[in-house]
């Protein structure tokens, strides 16, 4: 020992404090650290294996054990060197912020929850977030945090580390392997009839979907050939005297068929359509319970089935196929964007102009109104050719469903005000819902009013939704589950009908047929094909079993 450390007794104390045995192993650390995060995130998880396998509490442990041992294995492979401290943060943030929502509204953040969440736009983000998210989060990182301050992780050579790395991960993917062998008879089942559970294991479960959306991001960003569809598509002459079509698609937001009264629901939540000849069809399904999946979806050849978005991206649309036909196709958004459907078509994204009923990036629906009435006047000058526009609703979105509504549609009150809405009792979270269908109400009724005056052309409205909503019902709120597990609140969505030429002229429509077809079976797969029959358009890609006019047509629209 030096003579200096002999002479200052401090020194040598300091030297002994900052021994290697007094600090943590990275190996002991990343155990602690899976440890912790599988204990403080998956009571719900745990809930779900006493609700699903009562009394089986060795399968609950393989299954517990299960979970640690893949939380464990991230922070193997993803937290070496310095990156350890920082990859364990990320991984409780994601555990706390995954359990706030899972608690809160009950919806998992897979794959697709991430996609919408990340194609949201910057309002509808602040409606989700809350003092009590943050507090939640202060509180939930606070124990990583100090553990990251305290502990002093030992310096390991690059040798080390990947021996001692390699080692341990081996460890633990025997561990699973091994697992998964001794009570495969168990597992498979389980996992095979409770496809739900495995979404609420965290923080792996995020981190699996938060790597699948980045690889599907990155093959999305390789650039490929666009695929123009339909190059057979054709449609007849004008026939002289008759007039052109003129139809206005509505594109709701967040509508769940069983709240409107037009389909039975108790409350008065449709006076004016009910006033009204429009077809109200009861038994309608989308293509996904997200926007962002089931936008593109419904406007796509594609069904529900064997939708791919990436495809779907890069191929003709059916307004595409419109407007190379000579149907003029315009798009009005009041949401978040189009999807990238209205990408080869001219549009305007209404919430990014001033407006007085515009607050936070985010406007009341009867914008589109105002921006139809424009392009109506725009048609009214040339009167030569066909017609489609779409407007694309704001509608019911949530949480904030009291901002969706103007006072004049306030007819259930009191309405639910705070953006936690699992907070409010649930009749005040109904209210708020139901004025928002009130407004949409007003909306097409407005809309079909204005309609009603182009007399230049044979009008008609077509609405539906692009899905429905959990309002709290077995603690589910707001929409996004996994089609397979998302109850019909989310995937039952409303679709109205009305043509000015209904009443004006009966040779166009049966109105019996109609009367039968509301009560069909129907799903977002039939849009493609019913716009393209509407139109009169010619090609091998239109199949009339999905056209839901057809059966009722007797002759050319």
């Amino acid at each position: 020992m030096s003579d200096s450390l002999l002479r200052f007794p401090a020194l040598l104390w300091l030297k002994k404090e900052a021994a290697p045995c007094h600090s943590w192993h990275p190996l002991l650390f990343s155990v602690v650290a899976a440890s912790a995060m599988t204990l403080m995130f998956n009571e719900a998880f745990f809930q779900a294996l006493q609700h699903h396998i009562p009394g089986q509490f060795g399968l609950q442990l393989s299954l517990l054990a299960l979970v640690f041992l893949l939380n464990l294995l991230l922070v193997l492979l993803f937290g070496q060197g310095r990156a350890l401290k920082p990859v364990v943060l990320m991984l409780f943030f994601a555990g706390a912020a995954a359990s706030y929502f899972q608690h809160s509204f009950g919806v998992v953040l897979d794959k697709d929850m991430l996609q919408n969440a990340l194609e949201t736009d910057s309002a509808e983000a602040r409606g989700l977030l809350s003092l009590d998210l943050i507090w939640h989060l202060a509180q939930w990182m606070a124990f990583p945090v100090l553990l990251c301050v305290v502990a002093r992780i030992q310096g390991q050579s690059w040798r080390q580390r990947l021996l001692h790395s390699a080692a341990a991960t081996a460890v633990v993917l025997l561990s699973v392997a091994a697992l998964g062998a001794a009570q495969f008879s168990e597992l498979a089942p389980f996992f095979r009839n409770y496809r739900d559970v495995k979404h609420l294991a965290l923080p792996v479960s995020p981190v699996i979907a938060a790597s699948s959306l980045a690889a599907k991001q990155l093959k999305a960003a390789v650039p490929q050939q666009f695929e123009v569809l339909a190059r057979d598509a054709s449609r007849p002459a004008a026939v002289a005297g008759q007039k052109p079509k003129l139809l206005v698609l509505v594109l709701g937001e967040t509508a769940r068929a069983d709240h409107f009264k037009l389909n039975g629901y108790e409350r008065d939540t449709t006076p004016l359509l009910d006033q009204l000849p429009v077809y109200s069809f009861a038994s309608v399904s989308s293509c996904g319970t997200a926007t962002a999946h089931s936008v593109p979806c419904m406007f796509s050849v594609q069904n529900r089935d064997n939708y791919d978005e990436t495809v779907a991206k890069n191929s003709s649309n059916v307004l595409d196929i419109l407007a190379a036909t000579g149907v003029d196709a315009y798009w009005l958004d009041n949401n978040s964007g189009c999807k990238g459907v209205c990408d080869r078509l001219p549009s305007e994204f209404l919430f990014e102009q001033p407006d007085p009923r515009c607050t936070g990036g985010q406007c009341l629906d009867s914008v589109l109104l105002d921006a139809l009435k424009q392009q109506l006047s725009v048609a009214q000058t040339n009167t030569a050719v066909d017609r489609i526009i779409v407007l694309h609703q704001l509608g019911s979105h949530g949480p904030e469903y009291f901002r969706r509504s103007a006072a004049a549609d306030k007819h259930f009150l009191p309405e639910c005000t705070d953006k936690q809405i699992q907070l409010c009792a649930p009749e005040q979270i109904i209210n708020a819902y139901d004025n928002s269908i009130v407004a949409t109400d007003q909306l097409l009724a407005s809309v079909i009013a204005e309609l009603g005056q182009q007399t230049g052309y044979d009008s008609a409205m077509l609405y539906l939704s692009d899905h429905g909503e959990s309002l709290g019902e077995n603690g589910v709120y707001l929409h996004g589950l996994p089609y397979w597990m998302a109850p019909e609140a989310q995937t039952h969505i409303p679709m109205i009908w009305w043509m000015s030429a209904d009443e004006a002229d009966t040779e166009l429509l049966d109105k019996d047929c109609l009367k039968q077809q509301q009560q069909q079976p129907l799903s977002q797969d039939y849009l493609f094909h019913t716009l393209l029959g509407f139109f009169n358009v010619s090609t091998s890609l239109y199949q009339s079993r999905l056209d839901f006019l057809a059966p009722c047509r007797r002759g050319d629209l």
